[in-house]
């Protein structure tokens, strides 16, 4: 019995290494910095999400800004396209948070203020944060399905989603992108 269990352990303490092995080999050649705590969570979605919804009938897009023409309003962390129509069909929201019931509030909010600005009559900028794209506001005029991801555990607390991982986990593995890119093995922004 000891034995059983003891490979049971090795089993599912491998599964979760060769699950980061995939995600990183997916990540590490896009040029975005590690600092913010939040954006290595916001990949690491953009990858599974991207299982979900795979190209090429759709593109994931991680980090999109809109406002109006002097400031930014906000900024949209999953982002699903159609390919197929040109249109948003779904926005998540990524918190990675200690305090996940307030990472739920706040996703809420985002979610609040973003459906508030684009039902507004003001005209609306969108555009990638990373890559200076523009997109159409008529692209994101009729979405109205979003959901909330945050790590591990969070699903049982309210939220939508869940990535595979613990936010001790999403810490360590931000630290081995910074690493990563710090000794030019992965891209830098």
């Amino acid at each position: 019995m000891k034995i059983f269990v003891l490979l049971l352990a090795l089993l599912s303490s491998t599964t979760v290494f060769a699950s980061w092995e995939e995600d990183f080999e997916l990540i590490k050649n896009v040029p975005r910095s590690y600092e913010d705590s939040g954006s290595i969570c916001e990949e690491v979605a953009r990858v599974q999400v991207q299982r979900e919804f795979p190209a090429p009938q759709y593109n994931v897009i991680v980090g999109i800004a809109y406002g109006d023409a002097s400031h930014v309003i906000g900024e949209l962390d999953v982002v699903i396209f159609d390919a197929n129509i040109q249109k948003v069909v779904k926005i998540g929201e990524v918190k990675c948070w200690k305090d996940v019931a307030g990472g739920l509030e706040k996703a809420h909010e985002q979610r609040a203020r973003f459906l508030k600005t684009v039902r507004s009559n003001k005209a609306t900028r969108f555009f990638n944060t990373s890559t200076k794209e523009i997109y159409s506001p008529e692209q994101f005029q009729f979405v109205n399905e979003f959901f909330s991801i945050a790590q591990k555990g969070s699903v049982a607390q309210g939220f939508d989603k869940e990535l595979e991982y613990t936010l001790l986990e999403m810490k360590n593995h931000r630290y081995e992108m910074i690493r990563c890119q710090h000794d030019g093995k992965c891209a830098r922004p």
